[in-house]
């Protein structure tokens, strides 16, 4: 009988195909990657869970960083610059007993217990677990969840050289700051920005074997971020010794894989937002040009808790502020007292039900001891509005949302207004508001987003820019919602402040010789009725 050729080509193929596979079993690709002998570029590997062409090298900032002896190192780098891939190998070959510092005695043997994490566990699954499975030899896995897939198995069994077992364990941080406890590491790889709770948490679990961390990420939130304030210009001031924090700064063209091309697509790509192209062009920190606020917490912020927020509670007039949408649902409220508004707690809730937003309002607001507050905002869809009203009842709750007048809403004059308090100190946060609360960035329909944590107000008044012109363009007064993830917390300060105040255009400059009731006006920059003034401010103006 004879063979047809077709089939006979096909059935070579696949024997050259299990030959090949059956080759690279005894290929381990982190030899062929530090062999200063082997001189590709790329090369194919079968095996790889990442793509079939690997580097065939580690580019010069990659060098430096797997061999700097620090505890903490820091790679700024922008996209597509080598960061994910330095992160696994690094701690690829500290479990083996491979890592350039044990070989100089810095860092223990194995067994290695290190972590990898993400910020979610689909970004586990899809991108460090197969970029660690890929820098592993097959032979040297002893146990492995499949990558692509989701698994309850968080943990790689590696045989090191030394015949002993180090564990890789895979971590995200949507588990949330408490999932990082009760452990002793030696090595923490944490890929992309993680929320500050999960950052303290680590560092009890590193002190016993005095474990190191490397932290991959392109610092897209520029110098809003408690990794720029709390460690990094603190480290370049001074005031952080320079031994525990190493930072490093690289971008797509120190990776010699990425064209000169792909470059230039990049910098057209971002040419109107240089924020933004600083941070994945370069890996730098760049404070968001554009701003629509400047809002700082260490200027604006206050500290109003125990004895003294119950006080404030007291004494104010109490306003609460929303915007109501399926995926992003912001309510903050707080108080007007003599130094203008100050924002107490939030809510910022994603794909829930109007009766669990609801309760989350209503026990916030109990638990403070509210019970009467004014709540003004916009929702687009009137069936929203009735929705989270109608579960207020079902509650029994004293709580209702109203909506703001068409007037009001202009976007302008609320950003000027919003503005003018913020310049003036008149409108100020507690610095604990929202603290432990998780949301997530870009959660939509058809993403999980990333997970964030603490007070989306103050994320959103960091975030929130015009957009950038080109040159020659006039600059657009309208801001860029997008650039924070829909700015609903500030569209609804905007509504509130309004409500409150109205437009900066509607205020008269005092005379000369004002009385305190004219100096209140003032102050509370023209309040909407007289009765609130009176409700205030009764004891001075009785007093003449």
């Amino acid at each position: 009988m004879t063979v047809p050729a077709a089939v006979r080509a096909a059935a070579i193929l696949e024997l050259r195909r299990r030959r090949r596979a059956q080759t690279e079993l005894s290929i381990d690709p982190l030899q062929r990657l530090l062999d200063p002998t082997f001189t590709g570029r790329i090369w194919l590997y079968e095996a790889s869970k990442i793509g079939p062409e690997l580097p065939g090298s580690l580019h010069a900032k990659q060098v430096e960083a797997l061999e700097r002896d620090t505890l903490h190192s820091w790679l700024f780098w922008a996209n597509q610059s080598g960061k994910t891939t330095l992160g696994a190998v690094a701690t690829a070959l500290l479990s083996l007993g491979r890592h350039p510092l044990q070989q100089a005695g810095v860092i223990a043997m194995p067994p290695i217990q290190a972590w990898a994490s993400a910020l979610s566990w689909e970004l586990w699954q899809n991108v460090l677990l197969p970029e660690l499975l890929t820098w592993i030899a097959p032979d040297r896995i002893v146990d492995a969840p499949a990558p692509f897939r989701a698994s309850m198995k968080r943990d790689i069994l590696v045989k090191a050289d030394n015949g002993q077992i180090s564990r890789i364990t895979g971590k995200a941080a949507e588990q949330g700051s408490e999932k990082y406890q009760a452990a002793r590491v030696h090595w923490v790889w944490l890929d992309e920005e993680h929320p500050e709770a999960v950052w303290n948490e680590m560092q009890p679990r590193l002190a016993r074997f005095r474990g190191r961390t490397m932290a991959t990420m392109t610092p897209l939130k520029g110098e809003s971020t408690y990794v720029f304030s709390r460690i990094y210009e603190p480290v370049h001031s001074g005031r952080i010794p320079l031994d525990r924090h190493w930072f490093s700064h690289a971008g797509v063209a120190d990776n010699p894989g990425i064209s000169d091309a792909r470059v230039h697509e990049l910098e057209a790509e971002f040419a109107n937002t240089p924020s933004q192209l600083a941070a994945r062009l370069y890996g730098k920190f760049v404070k968001p040009a554009g701003a629509v606020y400047q809002f700082d917490i260490s200027k604006h912020g206050v500290d109003l808790e125990g004895t003294r927020l119950q006080s404030f509670l007291r004494r104010a007039k109490l306003y609460g502020l929303f915007d109501l949408g399926k995926w992003r649902f912001a309510f903050a409220w707080g108080g007007v007292d003599d130094d203008g508004l100050t924002l107490v707690d939030e809510v910022f809730s994603q794909n829930e039900s109007a009766d669990q937003r609801a309760k989350k309002i209503h026990d916030q607001l109990t638990g403070h001891g509210v019970r009467e507050i004014s709540i003004w905002g916009e929702c687009a869809d009137p069936e929203e509005l009735r929705a989270i009203n109608e579960a207020f009842e079902r509650l029994d709750s004293p709580f209702r949302f109203y909506p703001v007048e068409a007037k009001l809403k202009n976007r302008k004059q609320g950003i000027t207004r919003v503005e003018s308090m913020i310049n003036r100190g008149a409108l100020r946060v507690r610095r604990s508001m929202g603290r432990g609360q998780v949301w997530r960035l870009g959660m939509s329909s058809a993403s999980n987003g990333a997970p964030m944590e603490g007070s989306r107000w103050v994320w959103e008044a960091n975030n929130w820019q015009y957009p950038e012109m080109p040159d020659g363009k006039v600059q657009k007064d309208d801001p860029d919602d997008a650039s924070a993830d829909g700015a609903d917390m500030m569209d609804g300060t905007r509504y509130l402040a309004m409500t409150l105040y109205g437009s900066v255009e509607t205020e008269v400059a005092a005379p000369p010789n004002k009385t305190r009731l004219q100096e209140i006006w003032r102050e509370l920059d023209e309040p909407v009725n007289q009765k609130s003034v009176e409700e205030k401010y009764g004891s001075v103006l009785r007093q003449g």
